[in-house]
């Protein structure tokens, strides 16, 4: 009989098995789903809607920065290395302000079709038309 009060020693990961420590056949359903929830709570994000780009293109770039910091005061580490992690530290710069143009450019554009909607509610039913017509046209590249 399982009892959930035992508990089944991990092993580390340099000499963890492929498989669990245990049979998963012999857990009764309540315990499963009570692990999968406990496990699911420790994954990463497996949808991109849960995924934040901004916050973990950051945290990578001051990963990477720390690591330059260690790297370039390191003299036993071979120049082309330190070259490499100083090209990491720029790719994630160029990366952040590629980011911050396109949530601007996307902030920008949201404002101006806001006001584009209260504009063409004040014009007469057949101007708002004939504009939205043309502007479609516009957006399908037409």
């Amino acid at each position: 009989m399982f009892d959930p009060k035992k508990r089944v020693e991990i092993k580390p990961p340099s000499t963890q098995q492929s498989r669990a420590p245990f049979d998963w056949k012999s857990l009764p359903v309540s315990m499963l789903v009570k692990y999968r929830d406990e496990i699911t709570q420790h994954l990463p994000a497996t949808e991109l809607k849960d995924f934040n780009m901004e916050q973990e293109l950051l945290i990578q770039y001051h990963s990477v920065r720390e690591l330059q910091n260690e790297v370039i005061s390191d003299i036993d580490i071979p120049p082309n290395q330190r070259a490499q992690v100083a090209n990491s530290v720029a790719a994630g710069q160029s990366k952040i302000a590629d980011l911050q143009v396109e949530v601007y450019t996307s902030e920008r554009f949201k404002n101006i079709e806001a006001l584009l909607i209260r504009t063409l509610n004040k014009l007469p039913e057949e101007q708002a038309a004939e504009f939205l017509e043309g502007y479609e046209k516009l957006l399908l590249g037409g």
